[in-house]
């Protein structure tokens, strides 16, 4: 170690804070506090590479949490509507076969078998997905003709299908709630009723058009199926629907388009 000596020739003690920091810069030199303006590090790039990997990992996580919960939230809501949708169903069909049974009506034995495959197809393919377009069609068919065989020449329904339904799925029991409205609401028995059914297919999109004329009724009605199904809807073809309603003093008129696959 250096000492500094004074003439007297006595050792001193070094200066306390020399050696310990850089020289102060000449008169003409910028101030230096180790940051420059060049490129970064080796070691900086990489600890901003991990952070980035890391918050991208923690978003990407996230994200896929929260899907999953839309998914399950999705399915929990479509199963509570479908619990309500089959029930309600079943108990007004059950009423037409009862008006039938009430008047003897030789048709009663017919209208219990297309109950019973009506049932069948709600036993079996409910709580699918997605089921073929031409088990649905058959399944709308199965339904008018129920109700042409209680209704008798009260009615007159004008139900017409036309496109090509090989290849195409839909959601079960999205169309039947609009078609099923029609008939409670738009038949008088004392009067000569007009319903109108038309299912169109072309191409990936679905178009169902039903009209009644509104006749008084006494059947109470909570509008829970119509509700429920217009729900789903939402749910299940999200952007892909188009729903309009006409509701005035003589009529009632659905144009609904989906976007089936």
């Amino acid at each position: 170690m250096d000492f500094e000596y004074h003439s007297g020739k006595f050792p001193v003690h070094p200066k306390p804070f020399e050696g310990r920091f850089p020289p102060p810069p000449h008169r003409n030199e910028p101030m230096s506090f180790g940051f420059t303006g060049g490129p970064p590090t080796q070691y900086g790039h990489t600890t901003l590479v991990y952070l980035i990997g890391v918050v991208s990992s923690l978003l990407f996580a996230i994200s896929g949490r929260l899907q999953n919960v839309e998914k399950e939230k999705v399915k929990s809501e479509l199963a509570f509507l479908k619990a309500q949708i089959n029930p309600h169903f079943l108990f007004n069909t059950l009423n037409s076969i009862y008006a039938l049974a009430l008047k003897k009506d030789d048709k009663t034995a017919d209208a219990v078998v297309q109950l019973s495959e009506l049932m069948r197809y709600i036993m079996t393919n409910s709580n699918d997905e997605v089921i073929e377009l031409s088990k649905e069609i058959n399944y709308i068919n199965n339904f008018i003709s129920l109700q042409k065989t209680r209704l008798g020449n009260t009615v007159n329904v004008d139900y017409n299908v036309t496109g090509n339904t090989f290849g195409k799925v839909i959601t079960p029991l999205i169309l039947i709630s609009f078609i099923e409205n029609a008939f409670k609401h738009g038949v008088n028995p004392d009067q000569t009723s007009e319903i109108c059914i038309k299912i169109d297919i072309e191409d990936e999109m679905l178009t169902l058009y039903v009209s009644n004329k509104k006749t008084f009724s006494i059947q109470s009605d909570s509008g829970i199926g119509l509700h429920n199904t217009i729900e789903r809807l939402k749910l299940v073809y999200p952007n892909k629907h188009h729903l309009k309603i006409e509701d005035s003093a003589e009529k009632y008129i659905v144009n609904l388009s989906v976007k089936i696959r």
